[in-house]
């Protein structure tokens, strides 16, 4: 048994940190800190757990902007 007390931040309550939260029904949403966490559609107030940080949804992971652009070569004659 797990000796964390801490609980998951509930609809109405506000963000403390930027991110990426998700609900007990999966549902996703972007959120900024000060923001009041939503009600669910379907479930009306429910908990909502970090999935990650806001920024990672920006971050170019294979470096294409490093990659020079190709031209682009229109084939129709």
């Amino acid at each position: 048994m797990s000796n964390d007390k801490s609980m998951d931040p509930m609809t109405g309550d506000i963000v403390e940190t930027d991110g990426i939260y998700a609900n007990e029904a999966g549902r996703e949403v972007t959120l900024k800190r000060g923001d009041e966490f939503p009600a669910d559609l379907v479930l009306g107030r429910t908990t909502w757990e970090m999935k990650g940080f806001a920024d990672e949804a920006v971050i170019d992971h294979d470096q294409s902007e490093l990659n020079p652009m190709r031209k682009r070569v229109d084939a129709r004659t």
